[in-house]
């Protein structure tokens, strides 16, 4: 007969093992996640740092360009040379320029070397200082005085080369002189001495018209040493005096912006120059202009008879910033004499009245006009009444309330507001008044969304 055999196996329960590892990990995961969360649902604040900046109103102008100008003629028949280079201040009686009738002493002025490394400095030494002041004043932006530089260097070598050669033919000279073959001749006023004509010469602030900014009317001709000339030729012309004009067309809006400028900044958009002219509008036959006279850079401009400019208008700097982070607030408009110092400080405070009796607190101030202060509801409530020190008249908080306009500082982690005066606006950008009390500093850093921040939200 078959025994059962019994089951003598016992099971004995597992020891749990507790595994650190994994808590840390879960742990680490749930942090992890929780930030992620509140990245998703909370605000995210963007920050801007607060810049100095300039901003302007403009009006973009083509000018034309009226000075006191004469052009001289040539009285004889013969080669002509210049002492002088375009554009140089002459003096009156300064020899400028000669006419040879035979070209004898020109073609020996001609064929004279001047050895330039023989020339002693104190005649060099002119154009040391025009290459020197070219290269510390040189930028991209003004690219186009190289090729100046490049004729002025030309003109003054030239020049040069010329005052030598006479000093070494002054027997010829006078020779040719006294048998009226060769003249010289003295500038008949001091002013600025052109051999650039444009045939524009003949206008000025008296007879100018519309017709004058027809730019397809210039002729523009550069006269040069060494060229036959005839009788009645036109050879140079002098700018007098450093007063200069520039005058255009006005609609009706550009002189409602302009009736009341006096003087208005005007950058010179060839080479980023800028000046004040003295602003005047005008009226030419049915036509009204505005004139801008200047008193200085006649030199600058003296061959162009055209030039665009740009008006700055309501030229104003402080601090820059965008206009998205500009904000409005509303504030109690507490009155000075309510306000007092208390608790053993210097602060200024209110004592408000309380059921359980009365409390100083002091609130932040954000404003303040000659007899008011400027708070918000952090430490008081709309409905609560304060007392004024030594008096029994009493004041409730929501009496008079205001607007602000500010940005939210966020310089502590936390958005504080701050007021602010703006100056100047265009469509992206606000100048602000850099000294506004209780207002922001160069390099605060506010929130880029003023209109999606409260005060004390978290960065």
């Amino acid at each position: 007969m078959r025994r059962n055999k019994s089951n003598n196996t016992i099971k004995f329960q597992k020891d749990y093992k507790f595994n650190i590892g994994i808590v840390i990990v879960i742990i680490i995961f749930i942090y992890v996640l929780f930030h992620v969360f509140s990245y998703l649902t909370d605000k995210n604040i963007k920050v801007y740092e607060v810049k100095e900046g300039t901003i302007s109103d403009s009006i973009r102008k083509d000018a034309l360009v009226l000075r006191n100008e004469e052009v001289y003629n040539a009285d004889s028949n013969g080669t002509i040379k210049y002492f002088k280079q375009d554009s140089s201040r002459v003096g009156m009686k300064s020899i400028i320029y000669s006419i040879d009738t035979t070209g004898e002493i020109t073609n020996k002025i001609n064929s004279i070397n001047t050895d330039i490394n023989k020339l002693p400095d104190s005649v060099l030494n002119p154009i040391y200082n025009e290459i020197d002041s070219f290269v510390e004043g040189y930028s991209n932006s003004n690219f186009i005085r190289s090729s100046i530089l490049k004729n002025n260097l030309s003109s003054s070598l030239d020049q040069i080369h010329t005052s030598t050669a006479l000093d070494s033919l002054e027997q010829d000279i006078r020779t040719a002189h006294d048998n009226g073959t060769y003249s010289l001749y003295p500038s008949p006023k001091a002013g600025l001495f052109m051999l650039t004509l444009d045939g524009f010469e003949e206008y000025n602030m008296d007879n100018f018209d519309m017709d004058s900014f027809d730019v397809d009317k210039l002729n523009k001709t550069t006269l040069t040493s060494n060229s036959v000339v005839k009788e009645g030729d036109k050879i140079f012309k002098l700018i007098i005096g450093d007063k200069w004009n520039l005058v255009f067309p006005l609609s009706d809006s550009e002189k409602e912006r302009l009736k009341d400028e006096e003087y208005i900044n005007v950058r010179f958009k060839q080479d980023d120059y800028t000046t004040y002219a003295a602003a005047d509008i005008i009226k030419q036959g049915s036509k009204e202009y505005m004139s801008l006279e200047f008193d200085d850079s006649i030199e600058r401009y003296s061959d162009n008879r055209f030039l665009t400019i740009e008006m700055l208008l309501n030229n104003k700097s402080g601090l820059k910033i965008p206009n998205s982070a500009i904000t409005k607030k509303e504030f109690y408009v507490i009155p000075k004499n309510y306000f007092m110092k208390g608790n053993d400080s210097d602060s200024e405070g209110i004592m408000v009245k309380r059921n359980g009796g009365n409390e100083f607190v002091s609130p932040t101030i954000y404003y303040e006009t000659d007899d008011a202060y400027y708070i918000d509801d952090e430490k008081v409530e709309a409905k609560d009444y304060i007392l004024r020190p030594n008096s029994s008249e009493e004041y409730r908080i929501d009496t008079k309330t205001d607007e602000l306009q500010g940005v939210y500082n966020v310089n502590k982690g936390y958005a504080v507001f701050k007021q602010i005066v703006i100056l100047n606006q265009n469509k992206e950008y606000a100048i602000v008044d850099k000294n506004t009390s209780y207002g922001i500093s160069l390099y605060d850093r506010i929130a880029l969304d003023g209109s999606s921040v409260k005060e004390n939200d978290l960065l």
